[in-house]
């Protein structure tokens, strides 16, 4: 009468999915606090972070399918956290390399810099 149900293992890579995308959320929203030189230490980690979700995220999810186990919600919350966010750094990085490429003179630039040319 005691049937014990057998639970499929936990994929190690969906439970790193998910750790790297809460990391990679709590970084970027680190970052943007304004305290100084904050930024530039969160939000490449962020970057990074959010690489590392993706990656361990998908590799999971074929684990997941081929050796039947579970966790198949933390990879899929890690690969949206940490896409999202990589993502968003993408578009800063176009955004800014544009800014810089289409509007050169609309940012002063200080005397050592103005004269070097690309």
């Amino acid at each position: 009468m005691n049937e014990e149900v057998i639970s499929p293992p936990v994929n190690n890579q969906s439970i790193l999915s998910l750790v790297f995308g809460i990391l990679t959320i709590l970084s970027f929203c680190t970052g943007l606090i304004p305290i100084p030189f904050t930024g530039f230490i969160c939000f490449p980690a962020s970057f990074l972070l959010g690489f590392l979700a993706l990656i361990f995220g998908t590799i999971s999810l074929d684990q997941i399918r081929r050796q039947n186990e579970s966790g198949r919600p933390m990879a899929w919350i890690g690969i949206m956290a940490g896409g999202f966010i990589f993502m968003c750094m993408m578009c800063m990085v176009i955004a800014i390399a544009a800014l810089f490429i289409f509007t050169p003179n609309s940012i002063p630039m200080p005397p050592f810099i103005q004269q070097f040319q690309l």
